[in-house]
């Protein structure tokens, strides 16, 4: 190829110039000639295309500058125009053939991540984190869903239980949770709560004790096309924010109804029992379970009536609640269903021991035993805590413990309530209808039952509606299991 470039040198300053002479001659001493130049506008030739070479030409230039491939490749091959989109389509073929052979060599020099990193790696996660995971690739999200991953996440879990918090706000539910203190000694005076989810209901609501991630909610919904709100039961998973609603009991005419919620951790079931009230008395004892392939309720038989049965807590795979045998005789007992069994048994309740059921009684779990705790607002303002040892010979142990002065006059003004015990041997408490003024903070009481002293945490990040009862529900376990699964 040949290159023509015509035009001189230009300069503002004169140039020196020696002359040249023959090989025979020298320059003459002292002689020199100056020479006086102006620009000029340099004029540059396409370069020279053999004919026929065509394309294959101008990917010979490929190495060149792009300002002269394109000179060069334009005044051979036609205008602009009719020959761009040809051009940038064999840079970008030669580009992309590059980038495949450099990821060719980059896959044949690395190995693949193995999943077991890839569960390890998710298992230290937060729940929220988790659901953004599930819609990166088909490949997490089908590791995320795995049984052996979601147990092991519910496991690790577990040992870092959760407190939840539950607060209405206008014609919504709001859900919370913070850590549950594991060291009293380490434990904090202020926790920031992680908000999950809100629901929104026309007419009252009952919420049932959650069982691990899982809430049992019962309330009213107003649907499309229709003025009176419907009653719906659902259970939810705060943590994933997805429902499953629940199918109407088998009943024969509309009537009240009241449910329970348990779990089975041998067969690792979850189960619903509902039971409708017909002239005071439990009748049509119903059972749904979880995680069947059409879910439906069963009709169980339940050896005695009963009645008046309110909050009930699940322990080790038997639900408790109180009631009465009926209202004539009015002999207190607790109900115990068997979750496994689907069974009924009942523990008596007689003197000195009526007082373990009175209405400001909450049964909670107390080292893996059922108990209840009692308001004692007469004998040093305190509260009591019943134990039963063993259900079989009715046998209960009475535990008093009395508040610090300070907290003394707290009591009085507010009504506490319990919300349980934890691990630690802590009592929680927690205002009843707490206030929604800026001024007052929301918190939380811990009574610690071996040093006896009360101390306070406060809640940052929710506020219940004044008025509202706030509800609080310990040993909350966040689970990442998709709702379908269970």
């Amino acid at each position: 190829m040949n290159r023509q470039i015509h035009g001189t040198v230009s300069s503002s300053k004169p140039i020196a110039l020696i002359p040249l002479s023959d090989s025979n001659s020298e320059p003459a001493s002292g002689s020199e000639i100056r020479v006086y130049t102006r620009k000029r506008k340099l004029k540059q030739e396409p370069l020279e295309i053999p004919p026929g070479k065509g394309i294959n030409a101008h990917k010979q230039l490929c190495g060149l500058p792009y300002d002269i491939q394109d000179f060069a490749y334009k005044k051979n091959n036609g205008s602009p125009s009719s020959n761009m989109n040809s051009r940038w389509q064999n840079v970008s073929e030669a580009r992309q053939a590059t980038l495949q052979r450099h990821s060719t060599n980059a896959d044949e020099n690395s190995e693949p991540i193995p999943n077991d990193l890839y569960i390890e790696i998710f298992l230290r996660l937060p729940v929220k984190s988790i659901a953004t995971c599930r819609c990166v690739s088909k490949l997490w999200a089908s590791l995320l869903g795995l049984p052996y991953f979601t147990e092991l996440y519910f496991t690790r879990s577990s040992a870092r239980p959760r407190i939840l918090f539950t607060c209405r706000k206008d014609s919504e539910l709001c859900f919370f949770s913070t850590p549950q203190p594991l060291n009293p000694d380490e434990s904090s005076s202020l926790l920031a709560a992680s908000y999950h989810m809100k629901i929104p209901f026309n007419d009252n609501y009952n919420i049932i004790s959650p069982i691990g991630g899982l809430v049992f909610l019962r309330y009213g919904h107003i649907f499309e096309g229709r003025k009176t709100p419907e009653l719906l039961s659902v259970i939810w998973n705060p943590s994933t924010r997805q429902s499953l609603a629940l199918p109407k009991p088998n009943t024969r005419k509309r009537i009240c109804l009241q449910s329970y919620f348990g779990y089975d951790p041998t067969e690792k079931q979850y189960k619903v029992l509902s039971m409708s009230v017909e002239g005071g008395i439990y009748k049509e004892h119903q059972v749904l379970t979880l995680g069947t392939e059409k879910l439906s309720w069963r009709m169980i038989e339940c050896c005695i009536p009963h009645i008046n049965g309110f909050k009930g807590i699940c322990i080790n795979g038997v639900l408790y609640y109180p009631a009465m045998a009926d209202i004539c005789s009015g002999m207190r007992m607790i109900v115990c269903f068997h979750v496994r069994s689907e069974k009924f048994s009942f523990i008596k309740i007689l003197e000195p021991f009526i007082r373990l059921l009175c209405p400001t009684a909450t049964l909670i779990s107390y080292n893996g035993k059922l108990a209840s705790l009692v308001w004692n607002y007469h004998k040093g303002k305190g509260f009591e805590m019943w134990v039963l040892g063993d259900p079989g010979k009715n046998e209960w142990s009475k535990h008093i413990y009395g508040l610090p002065p300070l907290w003394q006059n707290v009591l009085a003004k507010d009504m506490l309530m319990f919300a349980g015990v934890t691990g630690t041997n802590e009592v929680v408490l927690s205002l009843r209808y707490p206030s929604d003024s800026l001024s007052q903070p929301f918190y939380v009481l811990y009574y610690n039952l071996e040093r006896k002293t009360i101390r306070r945490v406060e809640i940052q990040g929710m506020k219940p509606t004044n008025g509202c009862r706030n509800y609080i529900f310990l040993d909350y376990v966040e689970d990442v299991k998709l709702i379908q699964a269970f």
